[in-house]
């Protein structure tokens, strides 16, 4: 976007590390921020379990299979190391709808912060905030007993920079709608959920003018889920996604897309009561690879309390994410 010359250091950042396997190239970094703290410890690794209600953006055909009413929220400070105001946030709702199927409402928002704007004289002209903010309606149905399928519609609006910072003199604002659809398949009998969604499906989103555009993060994620232990006593789960970005990366004549990105998870829970995660994520392109960690607590079956560590660029410390999810 052409702004006029400003210091941002803290979004710039942000934009090439907020997850270390970001697609960069692409716009609206709060689609591919993951939600919730249990998902982040299990390496990120969460698309053919979508059991809370973060499903919506994991993959929301594990809607499908959610019974009651839940409630999951989500909240992360991005840099902590830099700033005390660049943060994530997610909140989630869904309802079962008797006989029907489930409808689930989310809404996601990101601050950049505070940025200074300078002219190219380094002259400073003001201070100014960007943000991005999204709203997600889902709904799922199961369409057998163990398969379930979902469909989820988004609007998109990011602020990045106010009408006087821009050398056209108009709002760097843009705005778009895009269509998740996912499915989950469980086969009861040897203890295994195979996920599939596809995100992001959308127009790119556009700043002042059509050259001004970026792609939406459109991704394709598989995954498959084993829980060999089940009892009053012990669970044991383990997972593993395959995550491919469908962004072409134009470069001269030639079109290239990322690499795969690996994740690989696992949780153990005690009398349900108590859970620790360990997880890994492989990213060749975005040189990232990395452990992640997190443990659980829960109340009675409905109330879960998650916290999960998880690693950013190398020149930044490992973020804590915070999240509480409640059945009802």
């Amino acid at each position: 976007m052409r702004f006029k010359l400003f210091s941002s250091v803290v979004a710039v950042i942000l934009l090439a590390s907020a997850t270390a396997h970001a697609v960069g190239e692409a716009g609206v970094p709060s689609q591919i921020i993951p939600p919730g703290a249990r998902a982040n410890g299990m390496g990120e690794s969460f698309v053919a379990i979508a059991d809370d209600a973060t499903a919506a953006w994991w993959n929301p055909g594990g809607l499908a299979f959610l019974r009651g009413r839940n409630l999951a929220l989500m909240h992360s400070q991005l840099v902590p190391d830099l700033a005390s105001d660049v943060y994530y946030e997610y909140l989630g709702y869904t309802n079962e709808i008797s006989d029907v199927g489930t409808l689930s409402f989310a809404l996601i928002y990101l601050t950049y912060g505070t940025s200074v704007a300078t002219n190219t004289q380094g002259e400073k002209l003001g201070d100014f905030k960007s943000w991005e903010a999204s709203g997600i309606v889902t709904f799922a149905i199961p369409i057998t007993d163990n398969v379930g399928v979902g469909l989820s519609g988004k609007f998109i609006h990011a602020d990045l920079a106010p009408a006087d910072l821009t050398l056209e003199q108009l709002d760097g604002t843009g705005s778009t709608v895009a269509v998740d659809a996912g499915v989950l398949w469980k086969i009861p009998k040897w203890n295994l959920r195979f996920g599939s969604a596809l995100t992001n499906l959308g127009p790119d989103i556009t700043f002042i003018d059509q050259e001004q555009s970026d792609p939406l993060p459109l991704t394709l994620r598989l995954g498959v889920a084993w829980q060999p232990i089940h009892s009053d006593v012990n669970n044991f789960i383990a997972t593993f996604d395959f995550e491919q970005s469908l962004v072409w990366l134009i470069d001269s004549a030639t079109q290239t897309r990322r690499s795969e990105i690996y994740h690989v998870g696992m949780e153990y829970r005690y009398i349900n009561l108590l859970a620790g995660r360990l997880g890994y994520v492989y990213d060749q392109d975005g040189d990232f690879k990395d452990f992640t960690y997190g443990l659980g607590f829960i109340y009675k079956g409905r109330v879960a309390l998650d916290y999960a560590n998880v690693p950013q660029a190398q020149t930044l410390d490992r973020v804590h994410r915070w999240s509480i999810s409640v059945a009802f």
